[in-house]
Parts: structure tokens; sequence; C-alpha cells
């Protein structure tokens, strides 16, 4: 046999080879058709707009006004804190509501300039305008980098990556970028000069006291007692006056107009030309929406690499707040979509002269809370901003810069964390407080990318380190035990989970993701009537859509049985912080959510040290959660998971009479 017959045959019979075709034949066939719902599922108001309420209109409407006037003074004063002239940022905000309509995942989300893009976005126009390049020409093409980012790991669906990022890192940067904003708004509020550099700063600030401009002053703290008087306002009679709410909700609007009013008036006879203004004015100038243009190329290859700090800020704070009012308002969002939405908007707004954005917290909970229906809000919200751009330039030419940096100041201050939330790091987990007090005094005095680079750095290291060093035990079976000889079948309203390693900040909500997908495929929820579900459908359609498909992946074409227990095996968890205790609280929360309040959640076989930090976190122990914590050692006992799974037997014999049939089930991932 010749070289060329010995080829053919070793590609006949090479398994690789032969599982590469049938793979490869296999996709291509599949192709077409995953393609077409992977472009359909990339606009998901196809699947939600069909089932619109059209007596949700004044809802969304109402929220769409709101969240617009909320907008015009936050895009003014946010494109100051990039550095950018104002009119840059109400350029930034039509575009990003016109595409949520089509393309987000969450009723509640608004998106926008944000204090920490604008932060980020900032750092980056101070290092390159001394090369030649006009600070709206680098924030352009920050944004640009941003969307091309979050295209690539969007698309891709790598959004565990950010993951890596932990909640306690996430509290010190947030909480130092809010200390730095504010900082930087002081030449505004105080009309006095200062250097670059927190330490810098506040040196300035104490030396040149008596250089303080009184009238600058006094527009520039006046401005931040009637928000927050306003605000408090709100918060005290809000709820009892709907006029009182609405006031409350616009106030940085109304403050914007009337410091801008009175700003008119002292300054209008002024010659701008040739005397300095009382105040410093912000001379917004709005021409209307720009012609799209492309950012110059010459900056890519440098603002490329400096873009990872804005792109890691805005998608960590925009997922978030995403998840946060799903949870709170129950549906479910599409993290991978939320991530090729702001791709989408961030690369082509960047031709519209735009600075980088994401997901606001001050303006979603107003959305939340005006009584948003859905998406929609968004069309009106984006033109408000149109309105605005076209026809409030000679108004906006006025507004003081001082009354800009009180809005600024009143909106960051909400961002900070309190001194009790590194307390609660320090006492759960010391890695968590390091971590933390890394991100928050290297962000403070450094800049952002070491804060958040070095705090992620250190516990990557700290851990890798410590799982190089752990021990492991393999499992081959379980303990036989007299006291239930029938558990060789688990019970079919029982589920028992055991996680392999400790639940940490980078796979902590992965694996509890898991366990609830299992739940949902192979176990009912609570028994709630049709007329019932059909009064409480919502506009979101992806967790109905979630379950399905996971069940028919599964092969499960009946309806299981209902759930009434599931045991957490804890034994091979040697560890968790503070997003695993995170985590297991919203794998508590989606339980009873699911399956009723009846629902049993159980932990076994936790290490004392475990148990010590859900101690110190604060979980209330006996709040519908068993902990059984049998010694291996006393045989009398039994093991702790069959412990559990029998007991819940013999109470629902006890109520129910005999038990239900029983499936199978053997040792498999999830």
């Amino acid at each position: 046999m010749g070289l060329v017959g010995r080829t053919k045959r070793l590609v006949a019979e090479d398994h690789n080879i032969q599982r590469a075709r049938r793979d490869g034949a296999r996709a291509a066939r599949a192709l077409p058709r995953a393609a077409g719902k992977y472009l359909v599922d990339k606009v998901p108001v196809v699947h939600w707009a069909p089932q619109y309420n059209p007596r949700w209109l004044a809802n969304d409407a109402l929220a769409g006004i709101t969240i617009g006037v909320m907008l015009i003074p936050q895009a003014l004063a946010y494109a100051k804190i990039a550095t950018i002239s104002g009119e840059f940022g109400l350029m930034s905000s039509w575009l990003p509501n016109f595409l949520y309509f089509f393309m987000g995942t969450s009723k509640d989300m608004s998106t926008g300039p944000t204090s920490l893009l604008g932060l980020l976005t900032a750092e980056i126009v101070r290092d390159y305008t001394s090369e030649g390049f006009s600070a709206q020409a680098i924030a352009s093409m920050v944004a640009m980098c941003v969307g091309i980012y979050c295209l690539i790991i969007g698309g891709l669906k790598l959004g565990f990556l950010l993951e890596f990022v932990s909640i306690p890192v996430l509290h010190g940067f947030i909480s130092a970028a809010g200390i730095v904003i504010m900082l930087g708004q002081i030449p505004s509020l105080f009309g006095v000069k200062v250097g670059t550099g927190t330490g810098t700063i506040i040196h300035d600030l104490f030396a040149q006291i008596p250089d303080f401009k009184g009238p600058t002053v006094g527009v520039g703290l006046g401005g931040i007692v009637l928000l927050v008087a306003l605000q408090k306002m709100g918060q005290k009679w809000g709820s009892k006056n709907k006029a009182i709410w609405f006031i409350a909700l616009a106030r940085a609007a109304i403050v914007l107009v009337l410091f801008t009013g009175i700003s008119y008036g002292v300054n209008k006879d002024i010659d701008l030309k040739n005397n300095d203004p009382v105040w410093e004015l912000s001379k917004v100038k709005s021409k209307g929406i720009n012609a799209p243009k492309m950012p110059p190329s010459a900056l890519f290859s440098k603002v490329f690499p400096r873009a990872v700090a804005p792109f890691l800020a805005g998608v960590i704070e925009h997922l978030a707040i995403a998840k946060a009012f799903a949870r709170k308002n129950g549906y479910v969002i599409d993290p991978a979509q939320e991530l090729v939405y702001l791709g989408v908007t961030n690369f082509f707004n960047s031709f519209f002269s735009s600075m980088a954005v994401g997901g606001a917290m001050s303006r979603t909970a107003v959305n939340s809370s005006t009584g948003v229906k859905s998406p929609a809000y968004a069309i009106v919200a984006g033109g408000v901003v149109v309105l605005s751009i076209f026809e409030l330039s000679p108004a906006l030419f006025w507004i003081p810069k001082a009354t800009l940096a009180a809005i600024i100041v009143t909106a960051v201050w909400s961002i900070l964390s309190p001194p009790k939330i590194f307390w609660h790091f320090w006492k759960t987990s010391f890695v968590d407080f390091v971590a933390a007090m890394l991100a928050f005094w290297l962000t403070l005095f450094e800049s952002s990318e070491i804060g958040i680079g070095t705090a992620v750095g250190f516990q990557l290291v700290y851990h890798i380190l410590a799982f190089a060093f752990s021990r492991v035990r393999r499992v081959t079976a379980l303990p036989q035990h007299d006291i239930m000889p029938e558990f060789d079948q688990m019970p079919t309203d029982v589920q028992v989970f055991k996680p392999h390693t400790s639940l940490i900040f980078y796979n902590a909500f992965s694996m509890t993701s898991q366990c609830f997908d299992a739940i949902q495929t192979y176990s009912s929820g609570a028994n709630i009537s049709f007329e019932v579900l059909r009064a409480q459908r919502n506009w979101s359609t992806a967790g109905e859509r979630r379950a399905k498909a996971l069940r028919k992946r599964a092969g499960v074409t009946m309806e299981p049985a209902r759930l009434h227990l599931v045991v957490l095996d804890m034994s091979m968890v040697t560890t968790i912080d503070t997003t695993g205790l995170t985590a297991l609280q919203d794998l508590k929360a989606d339980l009873e959510r699911y399956a009723g309040k009846s629902a049993e959640l159980q932990f076994a076989n936790m290490h004392d040290g475990v148990r010590a930090r859900f101690e110190r976190y604060g979980w209330d122990l006996y709040d519908g959660v068993v902990f059984r914590d049998e010694k291996a050692s006393d045989a009398k006992k039994g093991n702790a998971v069959v412990n559990s799974v029998g007991e819940a037997v013999r109470n629902r014999r006890m109520i129910e009479g005999e038990p239900d049939e029983v499936m199978i089930v053997g040792s498999e991932k999830v």
C-alpha cells in the first residue's frame, strides 16, 4: 500500500478526524437556524412587544418624561466631570435611549453618561490633550474602545471574566472614585484654582480659603442645600403627596432652571467679551445633533489599552444595577445581551462626539419608582433629550458651573459606601477587607487602573496560592446507614447539591446558578393558578423561555414533582467569602420565589470555619434554614445529608400519607 493509501486509511480510522467530520456536518446543518436565533435574541423587543398592554402606555410615558428631565442636568454635569463641553453630554444621551428600546432586557434600566465613566474618561483625556488632540476627540475614542470591548465580551458570552472583580473591590474602587469626583468640583464650588491629585487638591483647598469667591460659594452651596432639602422632603412626604414626590424626583432640573434664571438676570447686562461674569458660566452651545464622524484613528492605539478601566467599571456597574432591579421587581435580565447593547450603543454613539455611557443607579431607581412597565419608556426619554438639544441651547449658556458642581456632589454622595460596609468586610474576611482597602486608597491617591489592578491581582494571587497548597480528598462512596434503607432511591421532591470547591468571588454566582437551573429543570415550583399567573405576568419573558429550554435540553417532557427540600452538602467547601455568602442568599430568595415559602433550604456537613463566616456575615441562621453538622464519628446520627432527606420524607408522609413515586438519581454534574 502506497503513501497515499496509508494516509487515506489513517484518516478514515482516526477518531478525532471522524468526530470532527460528524460535528462539523452537524454544526453546518444547525448554523442557519442558530444564526437566525442568535440575531433575533439580540433584539429582545420582538419577544416582549407582542404582549405589550396598551394600559401600560401612561406609566411608560410618565417614566420617560421623568428620566428625560433628570438626564438633562446629569448629562451636562457628567460631561463636566469628563472635562468636555456640556453639549457633548447631551449628545451622548439620546441614542442610548432609543437603542435600549430595541436591545434592552431590563424595564427599569436608565443608560447614559455616569459620574464614574466621566471620571475615568477625564483621566485619559488629561494624559493625551498635551499631544494635540481635543478633549472631545479623546472622549469619543474612549467610548468607541469601550464599545469594542463590550461587543467582544458580550458577543462571545465571556461575561464570566468580569466576576474576577469582587464585590469588596468594587466597593473600595467606587467609593474612592466618588471622593475623587467630588474633590474635582472644588474649583467650580469655591471659584479657586487647584492642582491635580488628591493630596494636592486638599492642600490647595485649605491654602486658598481666603481667596474663595463669595457669589460662587453662595450659588454652589445654595444649590447643594436646596437639592438636599428637596430630597429629604420627598423622602418624608413623597409617599403621601404625588406633587411632592414628583418635585423631589425632578430636583436637579428644578435647581438647574432656578439658578440658570438667576444667572441670566445677574449676568445678562455684563459685556462678557471684556468682563468676567459674577460667577463662571458653563457656556453650553448646542447646535443640534452633529453629523456622524469617525474619531481620529491615530488615537486608537493610544486609547485602546487605557479604555480597559472605563470598560470594567461601566460594565460592572451596569450589570450590578440591572440585576438588582430585576431581582427587586421579579423578572430576569440577559447579562450577555446587556453587554452587546453597551457595545453597540457606545460604538455608534462615538460617531456623534459622545462620551462612554452605561447604567446609572439614581436614574434607574427613579425609573423603577415611577411604575415603569417596559423598555418603551426609553423612546420618550430619548425624545426629551433630543428636544433639549435643539430648543434649549440659549438657556444652557447661562448655567453656573457651581450649580453643575452642586448637582454632581449630591448625586455622587449616594454612591459612597458607608464605613460599616468595610467593617462588615473586616468581620467576614480579612482578605476581602485588604482588597477593598487596596482598591480604595490606590484609586484615591494613584489612579483607577492601579487601584483595580492591584486589588484584583492581590485576591487572585492569594486564592491561587491557597488552592495550590490545599488538600484534596477523593470520595468514592457514601457511608451505609440502616436508618433509611430505601434511600438508594432519591425522592422526587428533594434535590441535593454538593459543591466540589469553595464558594468565592469568581465561581459563587456560577455555581448557585447551576443549582437553580437544575431546580427549574427537575422540579416544579409553587402551584399558582393560571388566572393568577396571567394577572401577575409582566413584560419580561426571559425566565419562562429559559426554564422551557432547560427542560427540553434535559429531555424532561412531563411536569416534575413539586420541590419541597434542597440540601447543600458543604463538606468540600473549605472557605467562603462575601460574594459567596451573597450568592447563597440570592439562591435562597430564588428558591422561595420559585417553590414557595414552604420549600426548605438545608446545609449539611459545614466546616466550623465556614459556619463562623456565616455568623460573622450576619446570616439569620434559623430563619427557614437548617444547618446539620453531625460529626462522621457519631455513627448513630448517620450522614447529615441522609438525615435531612429522611426527616423531610417522614414529615411529608405524616401530612400527605404515602410518598410520591420516586426517581432514581445518580451522581451527576449539574
